[in-house]
């Protein structure tokens, strides 16, 4: 079957709400491009459009699917990209109304009901997409019952049947290399400024899975058990990126990199055999590293280290259940520091139990810190999370608008903060966090490297995020302490207009 995989077209002012989209990096969605190497393999003819990093307009990707003539569309699409993965099926839907299009992704895992209330959507995977999505390409084409494949949902007769969930993949090493030739171009996907040496730079994820609790974060598409790729696996990925893509530094994007440390020392082991040396950053847990471990990433490459810190006040890394001291925070960025590995830390403003005098606490800690840079969003409880089940009980959580849904505005507002306080601190951290002495002289000198201008222009586009304040809106009030009663969140309710699943029809296929 030809299978048509997109990935949304949403653009950096819609994702961060403001013109510190322009700083922002790009990072190539590679759980759509897994979808692809393992459709492949299966016989399947497939092709990519990322409508993000082409910066496609919805006619565009339109155009791109008449000339490939898909017998199946696939969206995949986070919550805040819902709604451009919404007018993508919309636009193919309006055209080629035979086309059986399937949503899959973080926001339908975690929001089924709401995602398929939408009659565009014909079938939705939730969780792990790889079997489930070959296993739909494969009824469809041969005229299977659905019910044989697993974690799909589909409608049959206006009621929404939801089928048994398909086991996860415990083999990663079984699922090819994301098909890196199906991306338009490999030089759309940089990093932040400062948060790269060398271009191109390839984002590699070598586990699925987190075992941790934060109470911020979804688990749903790829649970909370960890799998982890072999090191001779990602050894192999890493090579196949030197040498047929030309790749110079590699971003390891695991949510936390260093959780089993012996796996790190055995594919850079491998690395060195064939000599092959690059830069190279990763995500960690304050609680993940030690000295000797950090020792072996400097001496193998790693420059910079990205680490959850989230707030600076105990009892709410508590509530959030973290699950490190500030104690250790301290440590281990001191440890980095010493070492010359440059770190950021991720905060977040506007937790459960959150207040102006917490908030403050948190940007004392990133100033005590000898951190190179920070992420500082707004606390947002998406679909799937503890804080999402529970937001009631803390605050007031407003659904209405999923586009909002981007941790850069404030859609939660804890009880006893205004949406007006929560964008005030907001870019407050961020003002006293960079505009200090060290921070501005690094940023100068970086300017004077290779992809300097690229740096520069990126930033001087992001300062009016840094140097203007919102006016103040008179509904943003502070709200009440108030019980849970009294701010229930809005539910949606399934509707459907769609045919039956089994009525669909295939587009004619092309003859070549």
């Amino acid at each position: 079957m030809r299978v048509l995989l997109i990935y949304p077209p949403i653009s950096k002012q819609e994702r961060y709400s403001s013109a510190i989209g322009s700083a922002g990096g790009r990072q190539m969605p590679l759980g759509v491009f897994y979808l692809a190497s393992y459709l492949r393999q299966r016989g399947h003819e497939v092709a990519v459009i990322d409508g993000e990093a082409e910066n496609l307009a919805t006619n565009d990707i339109l155009m791109r699917a008449e000339q490939f003539r898909p017998g199946l569309v696939g969206i995949s699409a986070t919550t805040v990209a819902f709604h451009r993965g919404l007018e993508v099926a919309q636009e193919i839907k309006a055209h080629h109304p035979e086309c059986p299009i399937v949503l899959g992704g973080p926001h339908v895992s975690s929001n089924l009901t709401h995602a398929m209330s939408f009659s565009e959507f014909d079938f939705a995977v939730v969780g792990e997409g790889e079997v489930p999505l070959a296993q739909l390409a494969e009824a469809l084409e041969q005229g299977k019952d659905l019910a044989s494949v697993g974690s799909l949902t589909y409608c049959r007769e206006g009621e929404l049947v939801v089928n048994p969930p398909s086991p996860r993949i415990e083999n990663l090493d079984a699922i090819p290399f994301p098909a890196y030739d199906l991306a338009a171009d490999l030089s759309l996907y940089v990093p932040p400024p400062c948060n790269y040496k060398k271009l191109p730079v390839a984002n590699v994820i070598t586990s699925r899975g987190c075992p941790n609790q934060c109470t911020f974060c979804d688990r749903s598409v790829f649970g909370q058990s960890l799998r982890q790729r072999s090191a001779e696996n990602v050894a192999a990925e890493i090579e196949h990126l030197w040498n047929e893509h030309h790749v110079r530094e590699i971003a390891f994007v695991d949510d936390t990199f260093t959780l089993r440390p012996q796996r790190i020392r055995d594919f850079f082991q491998i690395l060195d055999r064939k000599s092959i040396s690059f830069p190279w950053t990763c995500m960690s847990r304050i609680s993940a590293v030690d000295q000797n471990l950090l020792t072996f990433m400097r001496d193998r490459g790693c420059w910079h280290i990205s680490f959850g810190i989230e707030s600076g006040n105990e009892e709410i890394l508590r509530r959030i259940k973290k699950n490190i001291s500030l104690a250790q925070a301290r440590r281990v960025i001191q440890w980095c520091a010493k070492l010359g590995i440059r770190t950021k830390g991720f905060f977040i403003v506007g937790h459960p139990g959150e207040t102006p005098e917490t908030i403050d606490q948190s940007i004392r800690l990133a100033l005590e810190l000898a951190l190179d840079d920070v992420v500082v969003t707004i606390n947002t409880p998406i679909p799937g999370s503890q804080q999402y089940q529970e937001a009631a009980r803390y605050g007031s959580l407003d659904e209405t608008d999923w586009s909002k849904f981007n941790c850069w505005r404030p859609v939660f507002v804890p009880y006893g903060l205004s949406r007006d306080q929560l964008l005030a601190k907001h870019r407050e951290f961020y003002r006293r966090f960079y505009f200090r002495p060290r921070i501005v002289r690094r940023y100068v000198l970086s300017f004077l490297s290779p992809s300097g201008p690229r740096r520069l222009w990126a930033l001087l586009r992001s300062l009016p995020f840094l140097l203007l304040r919102e006016k103040a809106n008179p509904e943003n009030r502070a709200q009440p302490a108030a019980a849970a009663s009294s701010s229930p969140m809005a539910k949606p309710h399934f509707r459907s207009t769609r045919p039956v699943a089994e009525k669909l029809t295939l587009p004619q296929k092309e003859e070549r």
